[in-house]
């Protein structure tokens, strides 16, 4: 049977334009649209009137378009109809909603794919065993940055404003040389750059380096990141 969640699942919402926010998944149905009867009701002409659902399948979760004009994409591909997994990116238009999976400690195998009409399996996102590779991206919740995220694909990722930075900070006083994040062998450490005022990790000075763990909130030179460890399966089939 899956493991019975210790806590609710979670959507971390961050609206274009706007702040971010954070959304229990408590019920078995979670609508997101234009219309102000959705669950997450998004004031966005881009966005249809109901456009997406969330659906719990016993411990499972599930997106799917409910035939939107500008269409749902999960990790920068678009779904009619996908498995959520943690750490996963939901688009909507200019709009980032992250799925949080929150589990006990030995995290059972995931739940086999189901149908969201409860009729047959769903083999397309049927994930195979693999050897683990450490992969992760953070998200952007705040701040002036050229994307919403990035990828950790690199041994050394430099957060700034200058040529080759990683992530990149815009605006006219942007720092040129915030913190670096580097993965160091089965893990990632965050120090700050010379000069840096403050480094800030789950609200907490950091001094030297610091490991990140799964879900770290990161403030550094006006720019607020969530860090996502993530697993080393590849993408689901489409």
């Amino acid at each position: 049977m899956p493991e019975t969640l210790t806590q609710p699942a979670t959507l971390l919402v961050k609206l274009h334009g706007k702040g971010s926010q954070q959304i229990e998944l408590t019920h078995e149905t979670v609508t997101i649209g234009r219309k102000a009867d959705n669950t997450l009701a998004i004031d966005d002409s881009a966005v249809s009137g109901h456009h997406a659902r969330i659906v719990k399948i016993q411990a499972v979760f599930f997106l799917e378009d409910l035939k939107s004009t500008n269409g749902t994409a999960i990790n920068g591909q678009s779904i009619t109809r996908h498995q959520l997994h943690d750490a996963d990116v939901i688009t909507i238009g200019q709009h980032r909603i992250v799925f949080q999976e929150q589990t006990t400690a030995g995290t059972a195998t995931p739940a086999p794919s189901v149908d969201l009409d409860r009729t047959v399996a769903l083999t397309g996102s049927n994930r195979t065993a693999e050897e683990p590779a450490l992969r992760a991206k953070v998200l952007v919740v705040a701040g002036k940055t050229n994307r919403l995220e990035y990828s950790l694909n690199k041994q050394v990722t430099l957060i700034g404003s200058q040529d080759g930075a990683a992530i990149r900070l815009t605006g006219w006083f942007a720092q040129k040389s915030a913190a670096r994040i580097a993965q160091r062998g089965q893990s990632y450490a965050i120090s700050p750059s010379q000069g840096t005022k403050s480094l800030l990790v789950n609200g907490t000075n950091v001094v030297g380096q610091q490991i990140l763990k799964n879900g770290d909130q990161i403030e550094v030179a006006g720019v607020q990141l969530t860090f996502y460890l993530l697993s080393g399966s590849k993408q689901a089939a489409r």
